[in-house]
């Protein structure tokens, strides 16, 4: 059976358009692993889709219909846990977005907003590819960016693209192979019947195959660069002793806290997921030594050993007091960033501690550090992938938390350690501490005092431009009567300094908050990232022992307290409340804790979103993008009347060139000339479309001029007419 053109130019078409599916899907994949993107087959799907209605030739309206139809829906599944409504839910969440955006408050961008720009991403993708097939019925520049954009995440992600990238050059060169052979038939107007094409197919696959055998079999070179990631990075390091030290650092756990100070940079990486049934802080350790610039631990002899399984309660590490209440809680806990420690519920009581049974790893318990390192039983560090917890969760009484006034005699060794300042501390820190506290009688009305000292509206949450302090200042001191600006390390380390400067037991603790509950591997969990890493207090209550405090803005703690000295009626109205019971964050009932997220007071006036000529920059060049796209889908309009403009003053050898144009300019007006039809007849034919004679003239001039090789002296002008004629007709 003999292939006509017509089939062959089509059989291209499907051809082209499977191995554009092919290539972007190798840009889904790192997507997958790089990200907490999920449900990746839903995009997939959008893809192929949108490529059918793109292939069919559907009216852009239905396509729109179509596929704003399938995003909504997409939505609406993704994220029915949250029951996002239908236009009422999705127009408040893109309207409230478009204010993060438009203030710089990238972090604080909903997930289903999220999934909403990736589904126009895509969308903008398929019509990319749709304007490779149909119109330059090529898409060798797509495979090369595709083949750039695997190469540059192998080399500076964790994604590994070696099967990709065999994937991505196999398929390349059988799409170039066909492509070539199909083009060549079309153009020569080749017969060819379905036998002689399945065959060169199958040479071509053979041919691709023995390259990629003898590719895997022969010799190879090793690198012949350095890998320039690790001169990056030491270069990085390099600028940043070199300088003056106040480079950005980045979110995340860190042991080094010696030199607090300085902004930080987001960093959304998911550190481990749990499935806790209640939201609550995650400790790693806790410090205890000030030194005016930061913290530092001092390792002590005091540890306990235990093993995997083992009941720690007879350890005597910690006894719960009777006067507290608890409930029993297990969270199994999948870690993503790989740590010696064992993440453990903030103010819990850990009982046991259960994963993969092995009978040489122990857990080493620094109690006063707070801290659980796991390691073989010949001391060398060993990371666990997944462990589960059981433990109690306290609820603290605030009336028992209030009998506490002074230290007792069993406090002897946390007042010598929990109280220490260092000598240079300036005396208005002392005097601050004193004032606050001075008409308080109790331990927890002193620290509620200094925590909600911190709520004054002069004092900003931000990430951003925070100073380090001077050699000789000290750092506490800065924040407090200075600067007033910063993150949770600021406000936790300044608090714990007042305690201590009013001589109330206090240390600086460090781990993650409880981070955004989502669904993992089909499982309800919080997801916490390196954003999550965070900084608060703890207060030592004789007979209670610590209780933590967070006086950072914005952030509530996820802590228990009751008061078992009210009565229920006491409590119906709000207003008439005790002004001291414990009371929620105003700002934290707005948003869950994630430090990366800035105050919303702060944004609200745009202390922290882009910044002056910054936003007028990104206004200038969004309005340009826009402008460009509306533009290029609009250029059969203005195209024409800006070619006329330029070839109005040209003479006669110009003529061939703007004919050329003139054909080019039909076609994008959709009269497609056939193949194989002469220009005599695809001027006919142009000419009954539009009602003129024209199309015709300017044929017989450029063919007298083929032939003849020049045009004749006042001819270009009556040509030049008809041409500018047909040009704004396309343009109607």
């Amino acid at each position: 059976m003999t292939v006509t053109p017509n089939k062959l130019e089509r059989f291209m078409h499907v051809i082209l358009y499977i191995f554009g599916l092919i290539l972007i899907t190798e840009w889904l994949r790192p997507v997958d692993k790089l990200t907490d993107t999920g449900n990746v087959f839903i995009f997939v799907l959008f893809l192929i889709f949108s490529l059918l209605l793109h292939y069919f030739r559907i009216h852009w309206s239905i396509r729109l219909i179509l596929n704003s139809a399938y995003i909504l829906l997409s939505l609406q599944l993704l994220y029915s846990e949250i029951a996002l409504p239908w236009m009422k839910g999705l127009l408040v969440d893109v309207t409230a977005n478009a204010g993060y955006v438009y203030n710089g408050n990238w972090e604080l961008i909903t997930n289903p907003f999220r999934t909403l720009l990736f589904f126009v991403l895509l969308w903008l993708v398929t019509y990319l590819i749709h304007y490779w097939v149909m119109v330059r019925q090529s898409i060798f520049f797509f495979f090369i960016l595709t083949v750039i954009f695997v190469s540059v995440l192998d080399t500076f992600t964790p994604y590994a693209g070696d099967m990709a990238m065999i994937r991505i050059i196999i398929i390349g060169f059988l799409m170039l192979g066909l492509q070539s052979l199909l083009r060549l038939m079309i153009q020569e107007q080749l017969a060819c019947t379905a036998t002689s094409i399945k065959k060169w197919g199958m040479v071509l696959i053979g041919v691709i195959l023995l390259s990629v055998l003898a590719g895997f079999g022969g010799p190879k070179l090793s690198p012949q660069w350095p890998d320039p990631v690790p001169y990056i990075t030491s270069y990085s390091n390099k600028a940043l002793k070199e300088g003056d030290g106040s480079k950005d650092k980045s979110v995340g756990y860190d042991e080094d806290d010696s030199s607090l100070g300085g902004s930080i940079e987001p960093d959304s990486s998911v550190v481990f997921y749990n499935n806790a049934t209640e939201g609550h802080y995650w400790k790693v350790e806790n410090k205890d030594v000030y030194t005016g610039k930061g913290w530092v631990s001092i390792e002590e002899p005091d540890v306990a050993s235990f093993s995997i399984g083992q009941d720690i309660g007879p350890l005597d590490i910690y006894e719960v007091p009777e006067v507290m209440k608890t409930k029993e809680m297990t969270a199994k806990v999948s870690m993503e960033e790989m740590y010696p420690h064992i993440l453990h519920p903030q103010s819990g009581y850990l009982k046991k501690i259960e994963g993969n049974s092995n009978a040489e790893m122990n857990f080493i318990y620094y109690l006063g550090m707070d801290k659980i390192i796991t390691e073989w039983q010949n001391g060398e560090p060993q990371l666990m992938k997944q462990y589960e917890l059981t433990y109690d969760m306290p609820s603290f009484d605030i009336a028992e938390l209030r009998n506490v006034t002074e230290p007792d005699e069993s406090m002897d060794l946390v007042m010598e350690k929990n109280t220490q300042l260092p000598e240079g501390l300036p005396n208005r820190v002392y005097e601050l501490a004193s004032r606050l506290t001075r008409d308080e009688t109790n331990w927890y009305d002193k620290a509620k005092v200094i925590e909600n000292y911190f709520d004054r509206p002069e004092f900003i949450y931000s990430k951003d431009d925070i100073p380090y302090p001077d050699t000789s200042q000290d750092y506490v001191d800065q924040f407090l009567f200075e600067s007033k600006i910063g993150y949770c390390d600021n406000y936790s380390t300044a608090m714990v300094v007042l305690l201590r400067a009013a001589n109330i037991p206090a240390r600086w603790v460090k781990g993650y908050t409880e981070g955004d509950k989502t669904v993992y591997r089909g499982e309800s969990v919080y997801k916490v990232t390196n954003n999550n890493a965070h900084s608060w207090v703890e207060v030592y209550f004789s007979g209670i022992g610590w209780v933590p405090f967070e006086p950072t803005k914005g952030f509530n703690g996820e802590v228990e307290f009751f008061d078992s000295e009210l009565k229920q009626e006491d409590i119906k109205d709000p207003e008439e409340a005790p002004a001291n019971a414990e009371q929620p964050k105003e700002e934290a009932k707005e948003r869950r804790d994630t430090p990366d997220q800035e105050d919303k007071s702060a944004g609200a006036t745009g202390e922290h979103g882009l910044k002056g000529p910054l936003k007028w920059i990104a206004i200038v060049l969004a309005n340009v993008l826009i402008i460009t796209a509306i533009g290029y889908f609009f250029r059969r309009k203005w195209v024409p009347r800006l070619h006329i403009l330029m070839f109005r003053r040209k003479s006669g050898p110009h003529f061939t060139a703007a004919y050329s144009i003139l054909l080019k300019q039909l076609k994008r007006a959709g009269l497609i000339r056939p193949t194989g039809q002469t220009l005599r007849e695809y001027a006919a034919y142009v000419d009954a479309v539009y009602g003129t004679s024209d199309m015709s003239e300017l044929t017989a001039g450029y063919e007298l001029m083929i032939y003849r090789g020049d045009v004749e002296d006042g001819e270009w002008e009556h040509l030049q007419s008809a041409w500018e004629r047909l040009m704004k007709k396309t343009s109607s």
